[in-house]
């Protein structure tokens, strides 16, 4: 969980600074450059989460006479980043969690970082990893704030049932939540932090990459997709394994998801279409099939993908309804069924994933943008579902977004599928997507039944 907290309640902490159970203080850390300082602040930051949450200032010193500044105030703050504190988090905490960082003014002006720590943990966090040459933090221990303050292991029955009493209250409450989330219907997703720009950026350089490919091509040639297209991208985030660029190849071919005849991210073997690693990430372009003349080449089957041993992953396909194994106009369907298969597959894509590339806990963004949607009538192909009237788009592009647990998909997924689809299903002359049809397509999908 994530703490919320007013910039007045960050101010209120540097009046009269005085470190408690739920808040520490730390002087001027090289969390860049030493790894011994990385090790100190993440020893805090284990010790205020299993403490029911709080707050670490930087930047301070306690003293007889009281908190003070610390000297080495630095020229800027970029050594205090956010995604550098997370990125400290996800190395020494088990379970990982999310941290936020504020540049807080003091009364007299100077500026100061404070890390929110957020509490409610259903575990106890343990370390991850032991500090430089076992100092300062110790693998698999467990810290918690003691009376001093200082952060320390427990050592008592007291401080250990304490400790336990708040994980099972914890534990307590989100059973409760998730008792609502049944009833109520409510998606299970993650908390939202303002989103990071590296998803988009991901997705933008997929796409420049996508068109470098098909530049020689005619523009009305099938892996142009002159009428439409979808993509899919994903960001897994959590703590990665290091893995060799062959050892990469591999895994993606034992995270291919075939719940249907074509699954995304699809590795293929054969010459001419294989993956190849490009930049740091594995490419597959089936739009440029040698075996195949390009006129040949139907949207369906013309996919680009590509996949990033960060963690990152893009898919760009054509609509089954513009193939040339059906016998439509193209540009003027939208089956009823496809998109709840295809975004069902990618998200049980990304769980497997995420399973064979990270350690622990992870979340995942996932984005989806469908494009050439006006004209289009939402319809059945396989005739299986009845539309009693014609619903028309008339709004081009789409995009759609959510952010979730990954150990979610597999029980949830209908449940997550269906509100991320809505708007899009809602473009359809306000056609209004039934739970019941999203969960039946879901379980006919990974049954096979079709």
């Amino acid at each position: 969980m994530v703490i919320e907290v007013s910039r007045e309640r960050l101010k209120d902490l540097l009046v009269d600074p005085r470190e408690s159970p739920d808040f520490e203080v730390k002087n001027w850390l090289d969390l860049q450059g030493s790894n011994e300082d990385k090790a100190t602040v993440a020893k805090a930051i284990l010790a205020i989460a299993n403490s029911g949450g709080g707050f670490v200032a930087l930047g301070l010193l306690e003293t007889d006479a009281g908190v003070v500044e610390a000297e080495g105030r630095p020229a800027d703050f970029e050594g205090y980043s956010q995604d550098l504190i997370n990125g400290i988090v996800h190395n020494y905490c088990d379970p990982p969690f999310h941290c936020a960082v504020h540049i807080v003014p003091s009364p007299e002006g100077a500026l100061y970082p404070i890390v929110v720590v957020p509490g409610g943990h259903r575990v106890p966090v343990r370390a991850r990893r032991a500090g430089p040459h076992g100092n300062i933090v110790t693998s698999n221990a467990i810290y918690v704030r003691k009376p001093g303050p200082r952060s320390e292991t427990p050592q008592s029955a007291q401080e250990w049932d304490a400790l336990l009493d708040r994980c099972l209250r914890n534990r307590r409450d989100d059973m409760f939540d998730q008792i609502r989330d049944l009833i109520t219907g409510a998606v299970p997703q993650i908390e939202r932090e303002a989103e990071p720009a590296a998803l988009e950026e991901w997705t933008n350089a997929s796409h420049l990459r996508w068109e470098h490919l098909v530049e020689p091509l005619a523009e009305n040639s099938g892996p142009r997709f002159p009428h439409g297209s979808y993509c899919f991208a994903y960001e897994i985030i959590g703590e990665r394994r290091h893995i060799t660029p062959a050892q990469f190849s591999e895994l993606l071919k034992r995270s291919e998801t075939r719940y249907t005849g074509w699954p995304p991210f699809w590795y293929p073997t054969r010459e001419g279409i294989e993956p190849y690693p490009i930049d740091g990430s594995v490419e597959c372009w089936l739009g440029g099939d040698p075996q195949m003349r390009i006129q040949d080449n139907d949207p369906a089957h013309s996919d680009y993908w590509r996949v990033s041993p960060e963690g990152f992953a893009f898919l760009l396909r054509g609509f089954q309804e513009d193939g040339d194994d059906l016998d439509l106009p193209p540009a003027t369907a939208f089956d009823v069924t496809l998109p709840i298969w295809r975004v069902g597959e990618t998200l049980l894509h990304a769980r497997r994933l995420a399973n064979n590339l990270f350690e622990g806990t992870a979340t995942i963004r996932f984005s989806a943008i469908y494009s050439g949607l006006a004209g289009r009538a939402l319809t059945s192909i396989e005739g299986r579902r009845l539309m009693r009237q014609r619903r028309v788009a008339r709004q081009n592009t789409i995009e759609l977004s959510t952010h979730i647990d990954a150990n979610s998909i597999d029980p949830n997924l209908p449940e997550i599928v269906q509100p991320l689809l809505s708007p899009l299903y809602g473009l359809f002359d306000f056609f209004e997507l039934p739970m019941q049809l999203v969960t039946e397509e879901l379980s006919r999908m990974r049954s096979g039944n079709f």
